[in-house]
Protein backbone atom coordinates (compact mmCIF):
# COMPACT_ATOMS: atom_id res chain seq x y z
CA UNK A 1 0.00 0.00 0.00
CA UNK A 2 3.20 2.70 0.14
CA UNK A 3 3.84 2.36 -3.65
CA UNK A 4 3.23 4.46 -6.60
CA UNK A 5 -0.99 3.30 -5.39
CA UNK A 6 -0.52 5.36 -2.22
CA UNK A 7 -3.68 7.48 -2.14
CA UNK A 8 -3.54 8.62 1.28
CA UNK A 9 -2.99 12.39 1.80
CA UNK A 10 -2.49 13.18 5.41
CA UNK A 11 -0.95 10.58 8.15
CA UNK A 12 -1.06 12.07 11.91
CA UNK A 13 -0.15 10.89 14.67
CA UNK A 14 -3.25 10.27 17.25
CA UNK A 15 -3.58 9.51 20.74
CA UNK A 16 -6.14 6.87 21.52
CA UNK A 17 -8.00 9.61 23.82
CA UNK A 18 -11.44 10.59 23.66
CA UNK A 19 -10.62 13.96 22.11
CA UNK A 20 -8.35 13.12 19.53
CA UNK A 21 -10.68 9.68 18.79
CA UNK A 22 -14.30 12.26 18.46
CA UNK A 23 -12.64 14.93 16.10
CA UNK A 24 -11.31 12.44 14.41
CA UNK A 25 -14.86 10.41 14.12
CA UNK A 26 -16.56 13.62 13.17
CA UNK A 27 -15.00 14.24 9.78
CA UNK A 28 -16.85 13.32 6.53
CA UNK A 29 -16.42 9.99 5.41
CA UNK A 30 -13.90 11.34 2.22
CA UNK A 31 -11.84 12.92 4.29
CA UNK A 32 -11.16 9.73 6.11
CA UNK A 33 -11.14 7.72 3.06
CA UNK A 34 -8.00 10.30 2.34
CA UNK A 35 -6.23 10.15 5.79
CA UNK A 36 -3.86 7.23 7.20
CA UNK A 37 -3.88 8.15 11.17
CA UNK A 38 -1.34 6.38 13.11
CA UNK A 39 -2.09 4.84 16.76
CA UNK A 40 0.49 4.32 19.66
CA UNK A 41 -1.77 2.11 21.35
CA UNK A 42 -2.72 2.55 24.98
CA UNK A 43 -4.92 1.88 27.05
CA UNK A 44 -8.44 3.60 26.34
CA UNK A 45 -9.59 5.19 29.69
CA UNK A 46 -10.57 3.49 32.92
CA UNK A 47 -10.93 0.06 30.43
CA UNK A 48 -9.65 -3.12 31.12
CA UNK A 49 -9.08 -4.19 28.33
CA UNK A 50 -6.78 -3.65 25.43
CA UNK A 51 -9.98 -4.79 22.80
CA UNK A 52 -11.46 -1.70 23.99
CA UNK A 53 -8.83 0.79 22.60
CA UNK A 54 -8.69 -1.12 19.53
CA UNK A 55 -12.79 -0.70 19.06
CA UNK A 56 -12.07 3.09 20.03
CA UNK A 57 -10.58 3.68 17.06
CA UNK A 58 -12.31 1.03 14.37
CA UNK A 59 -15.15 3.15 16.04
CA UNK A 60 -13.64 6.84 14.72
CA UNK A 61 -11.56 5.45 11.41
CA UNK A 62 -14.43 3.14 10.58
CA UNK A 63 -14.08 -0.90 10.70
CA UNK A 64 -12.87 -1.29 7.33
CA UNK A 65 -10.03 1.66 6.90
CA UNK A 66 -6.61 0.77 7.34
CA UNK A 67 -4.86 2.34 10.11
CA UNK A 68 -0.86 2.35 11.42
CA UNK A 69 -0.37 0.58 14.92
CA UNK A 70 2.57 1.37 17.14
CA UNK A 71 2.85 1.30 20.81
CA UNK A 72 2.46 4.08 23.38
CA UNK A 73 5.80 3.24 25.81
CA UNK A 74 5.00 6.18 27.96
CA UNK A 75 1.33 5.10 29.20
CA UNK A 76 3.65 1.90 30.87
CA UNK A 77 6.25 4.10 31.90
CA UNK A 78 4.20 6.71 33.83
CA UNK A 79 2.19 4.07 35.70
CA UNK A 80 3.74 2.04 38.97
CA UNK A 81 3.02 -1.36 38.37
CA UNK A 82 0.69 -1.66 40.72
CA UNK A 83 -1.59 0.50 38.83
CA UNK A 84 -1.83 -1.40 36.10
CA UNK A 85 -4.75 -3.20 35.12
CA UNK A 86 -5.20 -6.06 32.20
CA UNK A 87 -5.13 -3.91 29.17
CA UNK A 88 -1.20 -2.41 30.57
CA UNK A 89 -0.19 -6.16 30.71
CA UNK A 90 -1.19 -7.08 27.40
CA UNK A 91 0.54 -3.86 26.31
CA UNK A 92 3.50 -4.52 28.23
CA UNK A 93 3.86 -8.52 26.37
CA UNK A 94 3.59 -6.32 22.99
CA UNK A 95 7.12 -4.86 24.22
CA UNK A 96 8.36 -8.54 24.56
CA UNK A 97 11.14 -8.34 21.84
CA UNK A 98 11.77 -12.93 22.09
CA UNK A 99 11.54 -14.41 18.57
CA UNK A 100 11.34 -10.93 17.02
CA UNK A 101 8.72 -9.50 18.94
CA UNK A 102 6.10 -12.48 18.49
CA UNK A 103 3.69 -10.80 20.05
CA UNK A 104 3.82 -7.85 17.99
CA UNK A 105 3.45 -10.40 14.95
CA UNK A 106 0.60 -12.15 16.36
CA UNK A 107 -1.47 -8.60 17.20
CA UNK A 108 -1.28 -7.22 14.12
CA UNK A 109 -1.87 -10.51 12.10
CA UNK A 110 -5.31 -10.84 14.56
CA UNK A 111 -6.05 -7.29 13.37
CA UNK A 112 -6.59 -7.32 9.42
CA UNK A 113 -7.09 -3.42 9.07
CA UNK A 114 -3.87 -2.80 11.03
CA UNK A 115 -0.76 -1.16 9.59
CA UNK A 116 2.59 -2.30 11.48
CA UNK A 117 5.30 -0.27 12.84
CA UNK A 118 8.53 -1.85 13.58
CA UNK A 119 9.51 -2.01 17.11
CA UNK A 120 13.08 -0.32 17.31
CA UNK A 121 13.57 -1.07 21.37
CA UNK A 122 16.05 -3.45 20.90
CA UNK A 123 18.07 -3.28 17.68
CA UNK A 124 18.95 -7.14 17.04
CA UNK A 125 15.40 -8.47 16.80
CA UNK A 126 15.18 -6.51 13.87
CA UNK A 127 16.22 -8.46 10.68
CA UNK A 128 14.16 -11.11 12.46
CA UNK A 129 10.94 -8.86 12.93
CA UNK A 130 11.23 -7.43 9.17
CA UNK A 131 10.82 -10.77 7.98
CA UNK A 132 7.69 -11.69 10.17
CA UNK A 133 6.09 -8.36 9.72
CA UNK A 134 6.59 -8.23 6.11
CA UNK A 135 4.97 -11.72 5.53
CA UNK A 136 1.45 -10.10 6.41
CA UNK A 137 1.70 -8.51 2.96
CA UNK A 138 0.37 -4.67 4.60
CA UNK A 139 3.00 -2.66 4.20
CA UNK A 140 5.58 -1.74 6.84
CA UNK A 141 6.38 1.85 8.88
CA UNK A 142 9.08 2.79 10.52
CA UNK A 143 8.92 5.94 12.22
CA UNK A 144 12.42 7.73 13.16
CA UNK A 145 13.46 9.96 15.92
CA UNK A 146 15.97 12.79 16.10
CA UNK A 147 17.28 11.17 18.60
CA UNK A 148 17.83 7.74 15.48
CA UNK A 149 19.42 10.06 13.30
CA UNK A 150 21.64 11.67 15.80
CA UNK A 151 22.88 8.83 17.06
CA UNK A 152 23.26 6.97 13.85
CA UNK A 153 21.14 4.04 14.67
CA UNK A 154 19.63 4.66 11.20
CA UNK A 155 22.78 3.39 9.54
CA UNK A 156 22.38 0.12 11.61
CA UNK A 157 18.15 -0.12 11.38
CA UNK A 158 17.30 1.11 7.64
CA UNK A 159 19.74 -0.89 5.44
CA UNK A 160 17.91 -4.16 6.81
CA UNK A 161 14.45 -2.35 4.78
CA UNK A 162 16.34 -2.62 1.32
CA UNK A 163 14.39 -5.37 0.58
CA UNK A 164 10.72 -4.14 1.67
CA UNK A 165 8.86 -3.13 -1.27
CA UNK A 166 5.98 -1.68 0.93
CA UNK A 167 7.74 0.65 2.96
CA UNK A 168 6.57 3.80 5.05
CA UNK A 169 9.23 5.61 6.64
CA UNK A 170 8.32 8.76 9.06
CA UNK A 171 11.03 11.48 10.55
CA UNK A 172 9.19 12.38 13.89
CA UNK A 173 10.59 15.45 15.14
CA UNK A 174 7.82 15.60 17.93
CA UNK A 175 7.81 18.72 19.91
CA UNK A 176 8.89 21.32 17.45
CA UNK A 177 9.45 25.34 17.62
CA UNK A 178 10.21 28.36 15.33
CA UNK A 179 13.98 27.40 15.75
CA UNK A 180 13.61 24.21 13.69
CA UNK A 181 11.73 25.90 10.88
CA UNK A 182 15.10 27.95 11.04
CA UNK A 183 16.80 24.88 10.63
CA UNK A 184 14.87 23.29 7.63
CA UNK A 185 18.43 22.71 5.98
CA UNK A 186 19.48 20.26 8.48
CA UNK A 187 16.50 18.13 8.80
CA UNK A 188 16.35 18.39 4.84
CA UNK A 189 19.91 16.43 5.43
CA UNK A 190 18.40 13.79 7.81
CA UNK A 191 15.67 13.03 5.18
CA UNK A 192 17.93 12.77 2.25
CA UNK A 193 19.91 10.49 4.27
CA UNK A 194 17.04 8.44 4.76
CA UNK A 195 16.47 8.55 0.75
CA UNK A 196 19.98 7.63 -0.42
CA UNK A 197 19.25 4.51 1.69
CA UNK A 198 16.03 3.49 0.87
CA UNK A 199 15.10 5.22 -2.75
CA UNK A 200 11.86 3.29 -2.93
CA UNK A 201 10.23 3.99 0.11
CA UNK A 202 7.52 6.39 0.92
CA UNK A 203 9.09 9.29 3.27
CA UNK A 204 7.06 11.17 5.84
CA UNK A 205 8.04 14.31 8.23
CA UNK A 206 6.21 14.54 11.59
CA UNK A 207 6.34 17.28 14.27
CA UNK A 208 3.99 19.30 16.40
CA UNK A 209 4.13 23.17 18.02
CA UNK A 210 0.54 22.84 19.74
CA UNK A 211 1.71 25.24 22.89
CA UNK A 212 1.39 23.73 26.38
CA UNK A 213 0.27 27.25 27.76
CA UNK A 214 -2.30 30.15 26.78
CA UNK A 215 -2.23 31.77 30.27
CA UNK A 216 -2.41 35.12 30.35
CA UNK A 217 -3.77 35.76 27.20
CA UNK A 218 -7.34 36.77 26.19
CA UNK A 219 -7.13 36.29 22.07
CA UNK A 220 -4.37 35.38 20.10
CA UNK A 221 -2.79 33.07 17.13
CA UNK A 222 -0.37 30.35 17.43
CA UNK A 223 1.43 29.54 14.52
CA UNK A 224 1.70 26.11 13.01
CA UNK A 225 5.41 25.66 12.66
CA UNK A 226 5.26 21.96 11.65
CA UNK A 227 3.54 23.24 8.36
CA UNK A 228 5.85 25.86 8.10
CA UNK A 229 9.18 23.31 8.44
CA UNK A 230 7.08 21.09 5.84
CA UNK A 231 6.49 23.37 3.39
CA UNK A 232 9.96 24.61 3.18
CA UNK A 233 11.64 21.02 3.16
CA UNK A 234 8.81 19.82 0.42
CA UNK A 235 10.66 22.66 -2.13
CA UNK A 236 13.36 19.85 -2.21
CA UNK A 237 11.22 17.19 -1.80
CA UNK A 238 7.97 16.77 -4.08
CA UNK A 239 6.06 13.55 -3.07
CA UNK A 240 6.98 14.34 1.47
CA UNK A 241 3.84 13.05 3.07
CA UNK A 242 2.31 15.27 5.44
CA UNK A 243 2.39 14.50 9.48
CA UNK A 244 1.62 16.29 12.37
CA UNK A 245 -0.32 15.26 15.77
CA UNK A 246 -3.75 16.82 14.94
CA UNK A 247 -2.75 19.96 16.71
CA UNK A 248 -2.18 17.70 20.13
CA UNK A 249 1.14 18.20 21.79
CA UNK A 250 3.64 14.67 21.32
CA UNK A 251 3.90 15.05 25.30
CA UNK A 252 0.86 14.95 27.18
CA UNK A 253 0.18 17.60 30.19
CA UNK A 254 -0.71 16.39 33.21
CA UNK A 255 -4.36 17.42 34.49
CA UNK A 256 -3.94 20.07 36.64
CA UNK A 257 -6.62 20.97 39.50
CA UNK A 258 -9.37 22.88 39.17
CA UNK A 259 -11.38 23.63 36.11
CA UNK A 260 -9.56 25.47 33.23
CA UNK A 261 -10.35 28.61 31.71
CA UNK A 262 -12.99 28.01 28.64
CA UNK A 263 -11.18 28.53 25.49
CA UNK A 264 -12.37 27.43 22.08
CA UNK A 265 -9.05 27.24 19.26
CA UNK A 266 -10.02 27.86 15.42
CA UNK A 267 -7.62 25.62 13.11
CA UNK A 268 -6.56 27.53 10.10
CA UNK A 269 -3.71 26.95 7.71
CA UNK A 270 -1.12 28.01 9.06
CA UNK A 271 -2.36 29.24 12.78
CA UNK A 272 -4.62 28.13 15.62
CA UNK A 273 -6.57 31.32 16.54
CA UNK A 274 -7.59 31.54 19.91
CA UNK A 275 -10.11 33.17 22.60
CA UNK A 276 -9.92 32.51 26.52
CA UNK A 277 -11.84 34.28 29.13
CA UNK A 278 -11.07 33.92 32.77
CA UNK A 279 -13.81 32.63 35.82
CA UNK A 280 -15.50 35.58 37.94
CA UNK A 281 -13.54 34.98 41.42
CA UNK A 282 -16.09 33.22 43.51
CA UNK A 283 -17.25 34.77 47.08
CA UNK A 284 -15.49 32.82 49.73
CA UNK A 285 -18.30 32.40 51.61
CA UNK A 286 -20.38 30.55 49.18
CA UNK A 287 -20.87 26.42 50.39
CA UNK A 288 -18.17 23.81 47.87
CA UNK A 289 -21.69 22.94 45.93
CA UNK A 290 -22.58 26.79 45.47
CA UNK A 291 -19.49 27.37 44.07
CA UNK A 292 -19.58 24.62 41.61
CA UNK A 293 -22.85 25.26 40.33
CA UNK A 294 -21.72 29.23 39.86
CA UNK A 295 -18.92 27.67 38.12
CA UNK A 296 -20.88 25.26 35.96
CA UNK A 297 -23.55 28.17 34.90
CA UNK A 298 -20.63 30.68 33.79
CA UNK A 299 -18.90 27.87 32.52
CA UNK A 300 -21.70 27.53 29.44
CA UNK A 301 -21.68 31.57 29.48
CA UNK A 302 -18.28 32.36 28.81
CA UNK A 303 -18.41 29.38 26.03
CA UNK A 304 -21.31 31.17 24.85
CA UNK A 305 -19.78 34.50 24.72
CA UNK A 306 -16.48 33.08 23.26
CA UNK A 307 -18.15 30.90 20.21
CA UNK A 308 -19.82 34.43 19.28
CA UNK A 309 -16.76 35.91 19.30
CA UNK A 310 -15.13 33.54 17.18
CA UNK A 311 -17.77 33.44 14.50
CA UNK A 312 -17.34 37.26 14.24
CA UNK A 313 -13.46 37.31 13.53
CA UNK A 314 -11.95 37.41 9.94
CA UNK A 315 -11.16 33.63 10.20
CA UNK A 316 -14.56 31.61 10.71
CA UNK A 317 -15.14 30.35 7.58
CA UNK A 318 -18.78 30.52 7.48
CA UNK A 319 -19.89 28.46 4.82
CA UNK A 320 -17.29 24.78 5.91
CA UNK A 321 -20.37 22.71 6.63
CA UNK A 322 -17.81 20.92 9.27
CA UNK A 323 -18.71 19.19 12.80
CA UNK A 324 -16.74 21.50 14.18
CA UNK A 325 -18.43 24.80 12.84
CA UNK A 326 -21.77 23.30 14.16
CA UNK A 327 -20.81 22.64 17.62
CA UNK A 328 -19.57 26.37 17.70
CA UNK A 329 -22.67 27.67 16.20
CA UNK A 330 -24.69 25.39 18.65
CA UNK A 331 -22.33 26.65 21.50
CA UNK A 332 -23.08 30.42 20.46
CA UNK A 333 -27.21 29.58 20.55
CA UNK A 334 -26.24 28.43 24.45
CA UNK A 335 -27.51 24.73 23.32
CA UNK A 336 -27.21 21.64 25.28
CA UNK A 337 -25.29 19.99 22.35
CA UNK A 338 -22.74 23.01 22.61
CA UNK A 339 -19.00 22.94 24.20
CA UNK A 340 -19.17 22.64 28.01
CA UNK A 341 -15.96 21.15 28.84
CA UNK A 342 -12.11 21.70 27.55
CA UNK A 343 -12.26 17.99 26.46
CA UNK A 344 -15.01 18.73 23.71
CA UNK A 345 -13.36 21.97 22.87
CA UNK A 346 -10.46 20.19 21.91
CA UNK A 347 -12.00 17.64 19.92
CA UNK A 348 -13.58 20.72 17.67
CA UNK A 349 -9.98 21.69 17.15
CA UNK A 350 -8.87 18.55 16.13
CA UNK A 351 -11.80 18.10 13.85
CA UNK A 352 -11.12 21.51 11.96
CA UNK A 353 -7.75 21.23 12.41
CA UNK A 354 -7.60 17.70 10.51
CA UNK A 355 -10.09 18.57 8.29
CA UNK A 356 -7.67 21.92 7.12
CA UNK A 357 -4.41 20.53 6.95
CA UNK A 358 -5.97 17.67 5.27
CA UNK A 359 -7.26 19.85 2.37
CA UNK A 360 -4.12 22.51 2.90
CA UNK A 361 -3.29 22.69 -0.93
CA UNK A 362 -7.00 23.41 -1.77
CA UNK A 363 -8.24 25.91 0.55
CA UNK A 364 -7.65 29.12 -0.74
CA UNK A 365 -6.17 31.62 2.17
CA UNK A 366 -8.53 33.64 2.92
CA UNK A 367 -7.26 36.47 5.62
CA UNK A 368 -3.47 34.41 5.61
CA UNK A 369 0.06 35.75 5.28
CA UNK A 370 3.31 33.96 4.95
CA UNK A 371 4.21 35.02 8.02
CA UNK A 372 4.10 33.63 11.09
CA UNK A 373 3.23 34.75 14.28
CA UNK A 374 5.27 33.99 17.37
CA UNK A 375 4.50 35.68 20.76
Amino acid sequence: MFNSSFSYQYCPILSVSPSELRGLRELPDKDKSLILPIFPLKSWAAARELKSSIQKIEESIGEQRKWIADIDYEDLLNRKEEEYRPVHRDLLKLTDSVEGYRNWYNFIKEHPNAVPCLQLKVLSQVSTQIKVLNSLGRGLVVILKQVDIESQSYKTILPKLKDVSNLLVILDLEQITKEHVDLSEQVLTYLNAIKTILPRALISLSATSFPDSFGGYHKGVKSIYERALFDKVKTAISDLIYSDRGSARATKMSGGSGVPPPRIDYACRNEWNFIRMEFSETSPSLTKSEKQAQIRKEKKELYTLIAKKIMKEPYWENELALWANYIIELTSESDEYGINSAQLATAVRINKHLHTQLHFDSIEMISNTDDYWED
